[in-house]
């Protein structure tokens, strides 16, 4: 059976996607999202990511999971010529961004006004038929929330508009959540929802690096990633939790990303440089080899738990 998933160019093999870096950005916009016009050109927006794209490239990296959906800058027509022009398959994504404290401002009004079932119906349509008329699908739902000790109720609606939206359609869910206080109740909300736990991505897992929720949510079944390697000083804290991970038989859960880029669009002047893609190839595999975590193990976390978790309408 040949399965296929979706990228911003058409689909592919799941076999083609090769080495994979699960939470990745190339256009991050933090201007409300009622308020967001577009006032760059594709162009200047390529012409300065794709230096970078071209190094993760001759790194061997083959796809990128952008992890950035619409209210937060979501621009298909940046991410069409940036797959075009690197060669890197680029993966985009439904869903919607409630992170930090902003409080619903990265949250489209549309979809802050809708009902649950309105919301999963406009998610799932974009599946079926693509996003606007664009037929571009995406391969995954990303969302934010909890990133203040508590779910509040318009990130309880999207969590569970994205839970009936991945029971429609299989696709994964990958959840931004920093504050690790607040993944248990995410996991009881979609305990309600009944979706399995392998739908569910805790994304940022590494951030307070929590390892008993880990461990313990890890034994339940979601995925854990590990995505904060774009932006820390330093690796130190990463292969303890690896091999504890590989301790508890949990590897096969276990994913990748850097929350690298960007092309930012703020409102302050101050100047945000971009977190290279490359760094995960360069800095953050020989760090681990030293500290020996075995290097054909991290590249099954890159390859092989990267195309399952993409691949998992199809495994269902």
């Amino acid at each position: 059976m040949i399965i296929l998933i979706s990228t911003v160019l058409g689909p592919v093999k799941k076999e083609d996607l090769g080495v994979t870096l699960f939470h990745e950005h190339i256009v991050v916009n933090l201007f409300s999202a009622d308020d967001q016009e577009k006032n760059y050109s594709t162009e200047e927006v390529v012409k300065y990511i794709l230096p970078y794209l071209i190094e993760a490239k001759d790194k061997g990296c083959q796809t990128i999971v952008e992890a950035t959906p619409l209210g937060l800058g979501r621009d298909l027509e940046v991410l069409v010529e940036c797959s075009k022009k690197s060669g890197i398959n680029i993966i985009t994504c439904t869903g919607a961004w409630d992170g930090s404290n902003v409080r619903g401002k990265n949250v489209p009004k549309a979809i802050r006004e809708s009902t649950i079932e309105e919301i999963t119906a406009v998610w799932t349509k974009e599946f079926e038929e693509g996003i606007d008329d664009t037929g571009i699908k995406p391969g995954y739902i990303k969302l934010a929330l909890g990133d203040e000790g508590e779910i509040f109720p318009l990130q309880e609606k999207l969590l569970r508009a994205a839970a009936r939206t991945s029971k429609k359609t299989g696709k994964v869910i990958q959840c931004h959540i920093w504050e690790a206080f607040s993944l248990p109740k995410a996991v009881q909300i979609i305990e309600e929802e009944q979706l399995p736990y392998d739908r569910f991505i805790w994304v940022h897992a590494d951030g307070q690096m929590d390892i008993e929720k880990i461990l313990e949510f890890g034994k339940k079944g979601i995925w854990v990633e590990f995505d904060g390697i774009g932006a820390v000083e330093d690796f130190t804290k990463y292969p303890p939790a690896i091999r504890k991970l590989q301790e508890e038989k949990l590897l096969s859960q276990l994913l990748f990303g850097q929350d690298s880029g960007s092309y930012w669009i703020k409102e302050d002047e101050e100047e945000w440089p971009l977190r290279p893609y490359a760094r995960f190839f360069k800095e953050f595999v020989p760090y681990c080899v030293k500290e020996g975590i075995d290097e054909e193990l991290i590249t099954k976390i890159i390859t092989e738990n990267s195309k399952r978790a993409l691949s998992l309408s199809q495994n269902h």
